[in-house]
């Protein structure tokens, strides 16, 4: 399984470092300190960027018939599969902990870094499950539908937040910063239900892709 991670970990690392980096050099130079639309995109890019390796990696794989190489070799489905899902999470985290970083050299109100880590981490798990069903895709029905299926994902996490902002919160007259400390004093509980919850979404995702990478033998 580690050597299925090595041939793999080259793009996951590559596409992250570069990305988060070109994030870095943009946040200290346009920003600051730390805003609503900081707090926001760190999140969409965090599962922007994650999906993205995965399509780079599974554009290499489909070019190169990887799969039908690795079927020539004693690697079982559940090895390819689990090796893929802990790059996943193993990117997804190193992006999570380098934005978290930023928060100790960027000013902000308490608040709004407590609510951007708890935002972070949900987005970790969202990342994790997008790339979940890319590799359930993938393995299913094959590369060109799964192509498609990053498009729509594209849309949805560049859309949905800026649809949710303008057309619903910013019509609701509600006091968000109240509801942010409540959110807060919660933190403890929060926190543990957004991982338990996490795990087992990637869990049961995992399990569907080798399911999926098993019936492609057939």
């Amino acid at each position: 399984m580690l050597r299925l991670m090595k041939k793999n970990a080259i793009y996951f690392i590559s596409y992250a470092v570069g990305i988060l980096g070109l994030m870095t050099v943009y946040w200290f130079t346009a920003r600051t300190e730390l805003s609503w639309a900081m707090v926001l995109f760190q999140g969409l890019w965090l599962i922007l960027i994650v999906e993205g390796a995965v399509t780079i990696n599974e554009k290499t794989e489909e070019k190169t018939h990887a799969y039908d190489f690795l079927r020539t070799l004693p690697v079982s489905d559940r090895e390819i599969v689990i090796s893929k899902f802990i790059l996943v999470l193993l990117t997804g985290t190193f992006v999570l902990v380098c934005n978290y970083a930023m928060y100790f050299f960027m000013p902000g109100p308490p608040y709004l870094v407590a609510l951007g880590r708890m935002y972070l981490f949900l987005c970790l798990f969202g990342a994790s499950a997008f790339a979940g069903i890319s590799y359930i895709i993938i393995f299913r029905y094959g590369h060109s539908v799964f192509v498609k299926f990053v498009y729509i994902t594209l849309i949805i996490v560049m859309a949905s937040p800026v649809l949710l902002i303008e057309l619903v919160l910013l019509k609701l007259d509600i006091d968000y910063r109240e509801i942010i400390d409540r959110i807060i004093e919660l933190n403890g509980l929060i926190w543990v239900s957004i991982a338990l919850c996490g795990f087992i979404l990637c869990f049961f995702l995992m399990n569907a892709a080798i399911k999926a990478k098993q019936a492609s033998r057939r």
